[in-house]
């Protein structure tokens, strides 16, 4: 599950006409290339600030250049050594590079910084995830919902985990209180559809797997996934049709694998 980055703001301290457009476009998270040039343009006028080297960390990682992003972010920690936004997002950059006990360190200073830091808790609980600590998740993703009740990620997250550790009725209910919060969250419907499968209520797994192919046609493991559905309750040529459109949209080696199978299968059972 994706970390967030959480936008850094950046003050005004002067009026110049120029560093007043370059502070907007510095600002701004469209045009990665345009918002690294303005918030350069600041730091050359400004190198200790903070916020600046912040946004433009942003635009790196909006980039995938995690790397340079990391710099950036350090920079802005060695300005400011209370700026909480900074090392949350310098947190999601080693965790897309998979570093994620550099990840943990810094979601765990940013909540030091501040303790109602709902997205840094979340944060960490992805990183703990992603590390198989699921009970060290599920305690920060049920943090960063006392703070926020509407965290509809957190909830998510938390689902994950219990899926993971086979809780799957708790898994259930926390991706149908995400689905409550964001009727529209594709992922929400897939992963419950996932944890009703691993019930063996593939009816209800299928519903959900229905569902989010419905919210986003373009997502291939909706269709894989209710494909295991079909070929669990032995729907075999409807399976097939899942594989088929899962591979035409992001061909994996596991659709090809399970599509084969499935072919295996419907020989052998007429």
């Amino acid at each position: 599950m994706r970390s967030l980055p959480i936008f850094c703001i950046i003050l005004l301290t002067w009026s110049a006409a120029v560093l007043a457009d370059a502070n907007g476009d510095c600002n701004q998270h469209t045009d990665q290339d345009l918002s690294i040039l303005a918030c350069t343009t600041l730091i050359r006028q400004n190198p200790r600030n903070a916020a600046a080297y912040c946004s433009r960390a942003i635009a790196y990682a909006n980039k995938k250049d995690y790397d340079n992003a990391i710099t950036d972010f350090t920079k802005a920690i060695e300005v400011d050594a209370k700026f909480a936004v900074a090392l949350n997002n310098r947190g999601n950059a080693y965790a897309e590079k998979k570093e994620y006990d550099l990840a943990i360190a810094d979601y765990t200073k940013a909540i030091e910084i501040d303790s109602k830091y709902a997205h840094a808790y979340n944060n960490r609980g992805n990183a703990y995830a992603n590390e198989k600590e699921y009970d060290l998740a599920i305690a920060d993703y049920t943090k960063a919902i006392e703070i926020d009740s509407k965290y509809a990620h957190a909830y998510s997250g938390r689902g994950h985990a219990f899926n993971n550790k086979k809780d799957y009725d708790r898994a259930i209910a926390d991706y149908t209180k995400a689905i409550e919060i964001d009727p529209k969250a594709a992922t929400a419907y897939n992963n419950r559809g996932y944890a009703y499968n691993n019930k063996k209520d593939y009816d209800a797994a299928i519903a959900d797997f229905t569902k989010a192919i419905e919210i986003d046609s373009k997502e291939a493991f909706g269709y894989y996934n209710r494909g295991n559905a079909y070929a669990d309750k032995k729907d075999y040529n409807r399976a097939i049709a899942d594989y088929t459109k899962a591979i035409e949209i992001n061909p994996q080696p596991a659709f090809y694998h399970n599509l084969s199978n499935v072919y295996r299968l419907r020989r052998l059972n007429p």
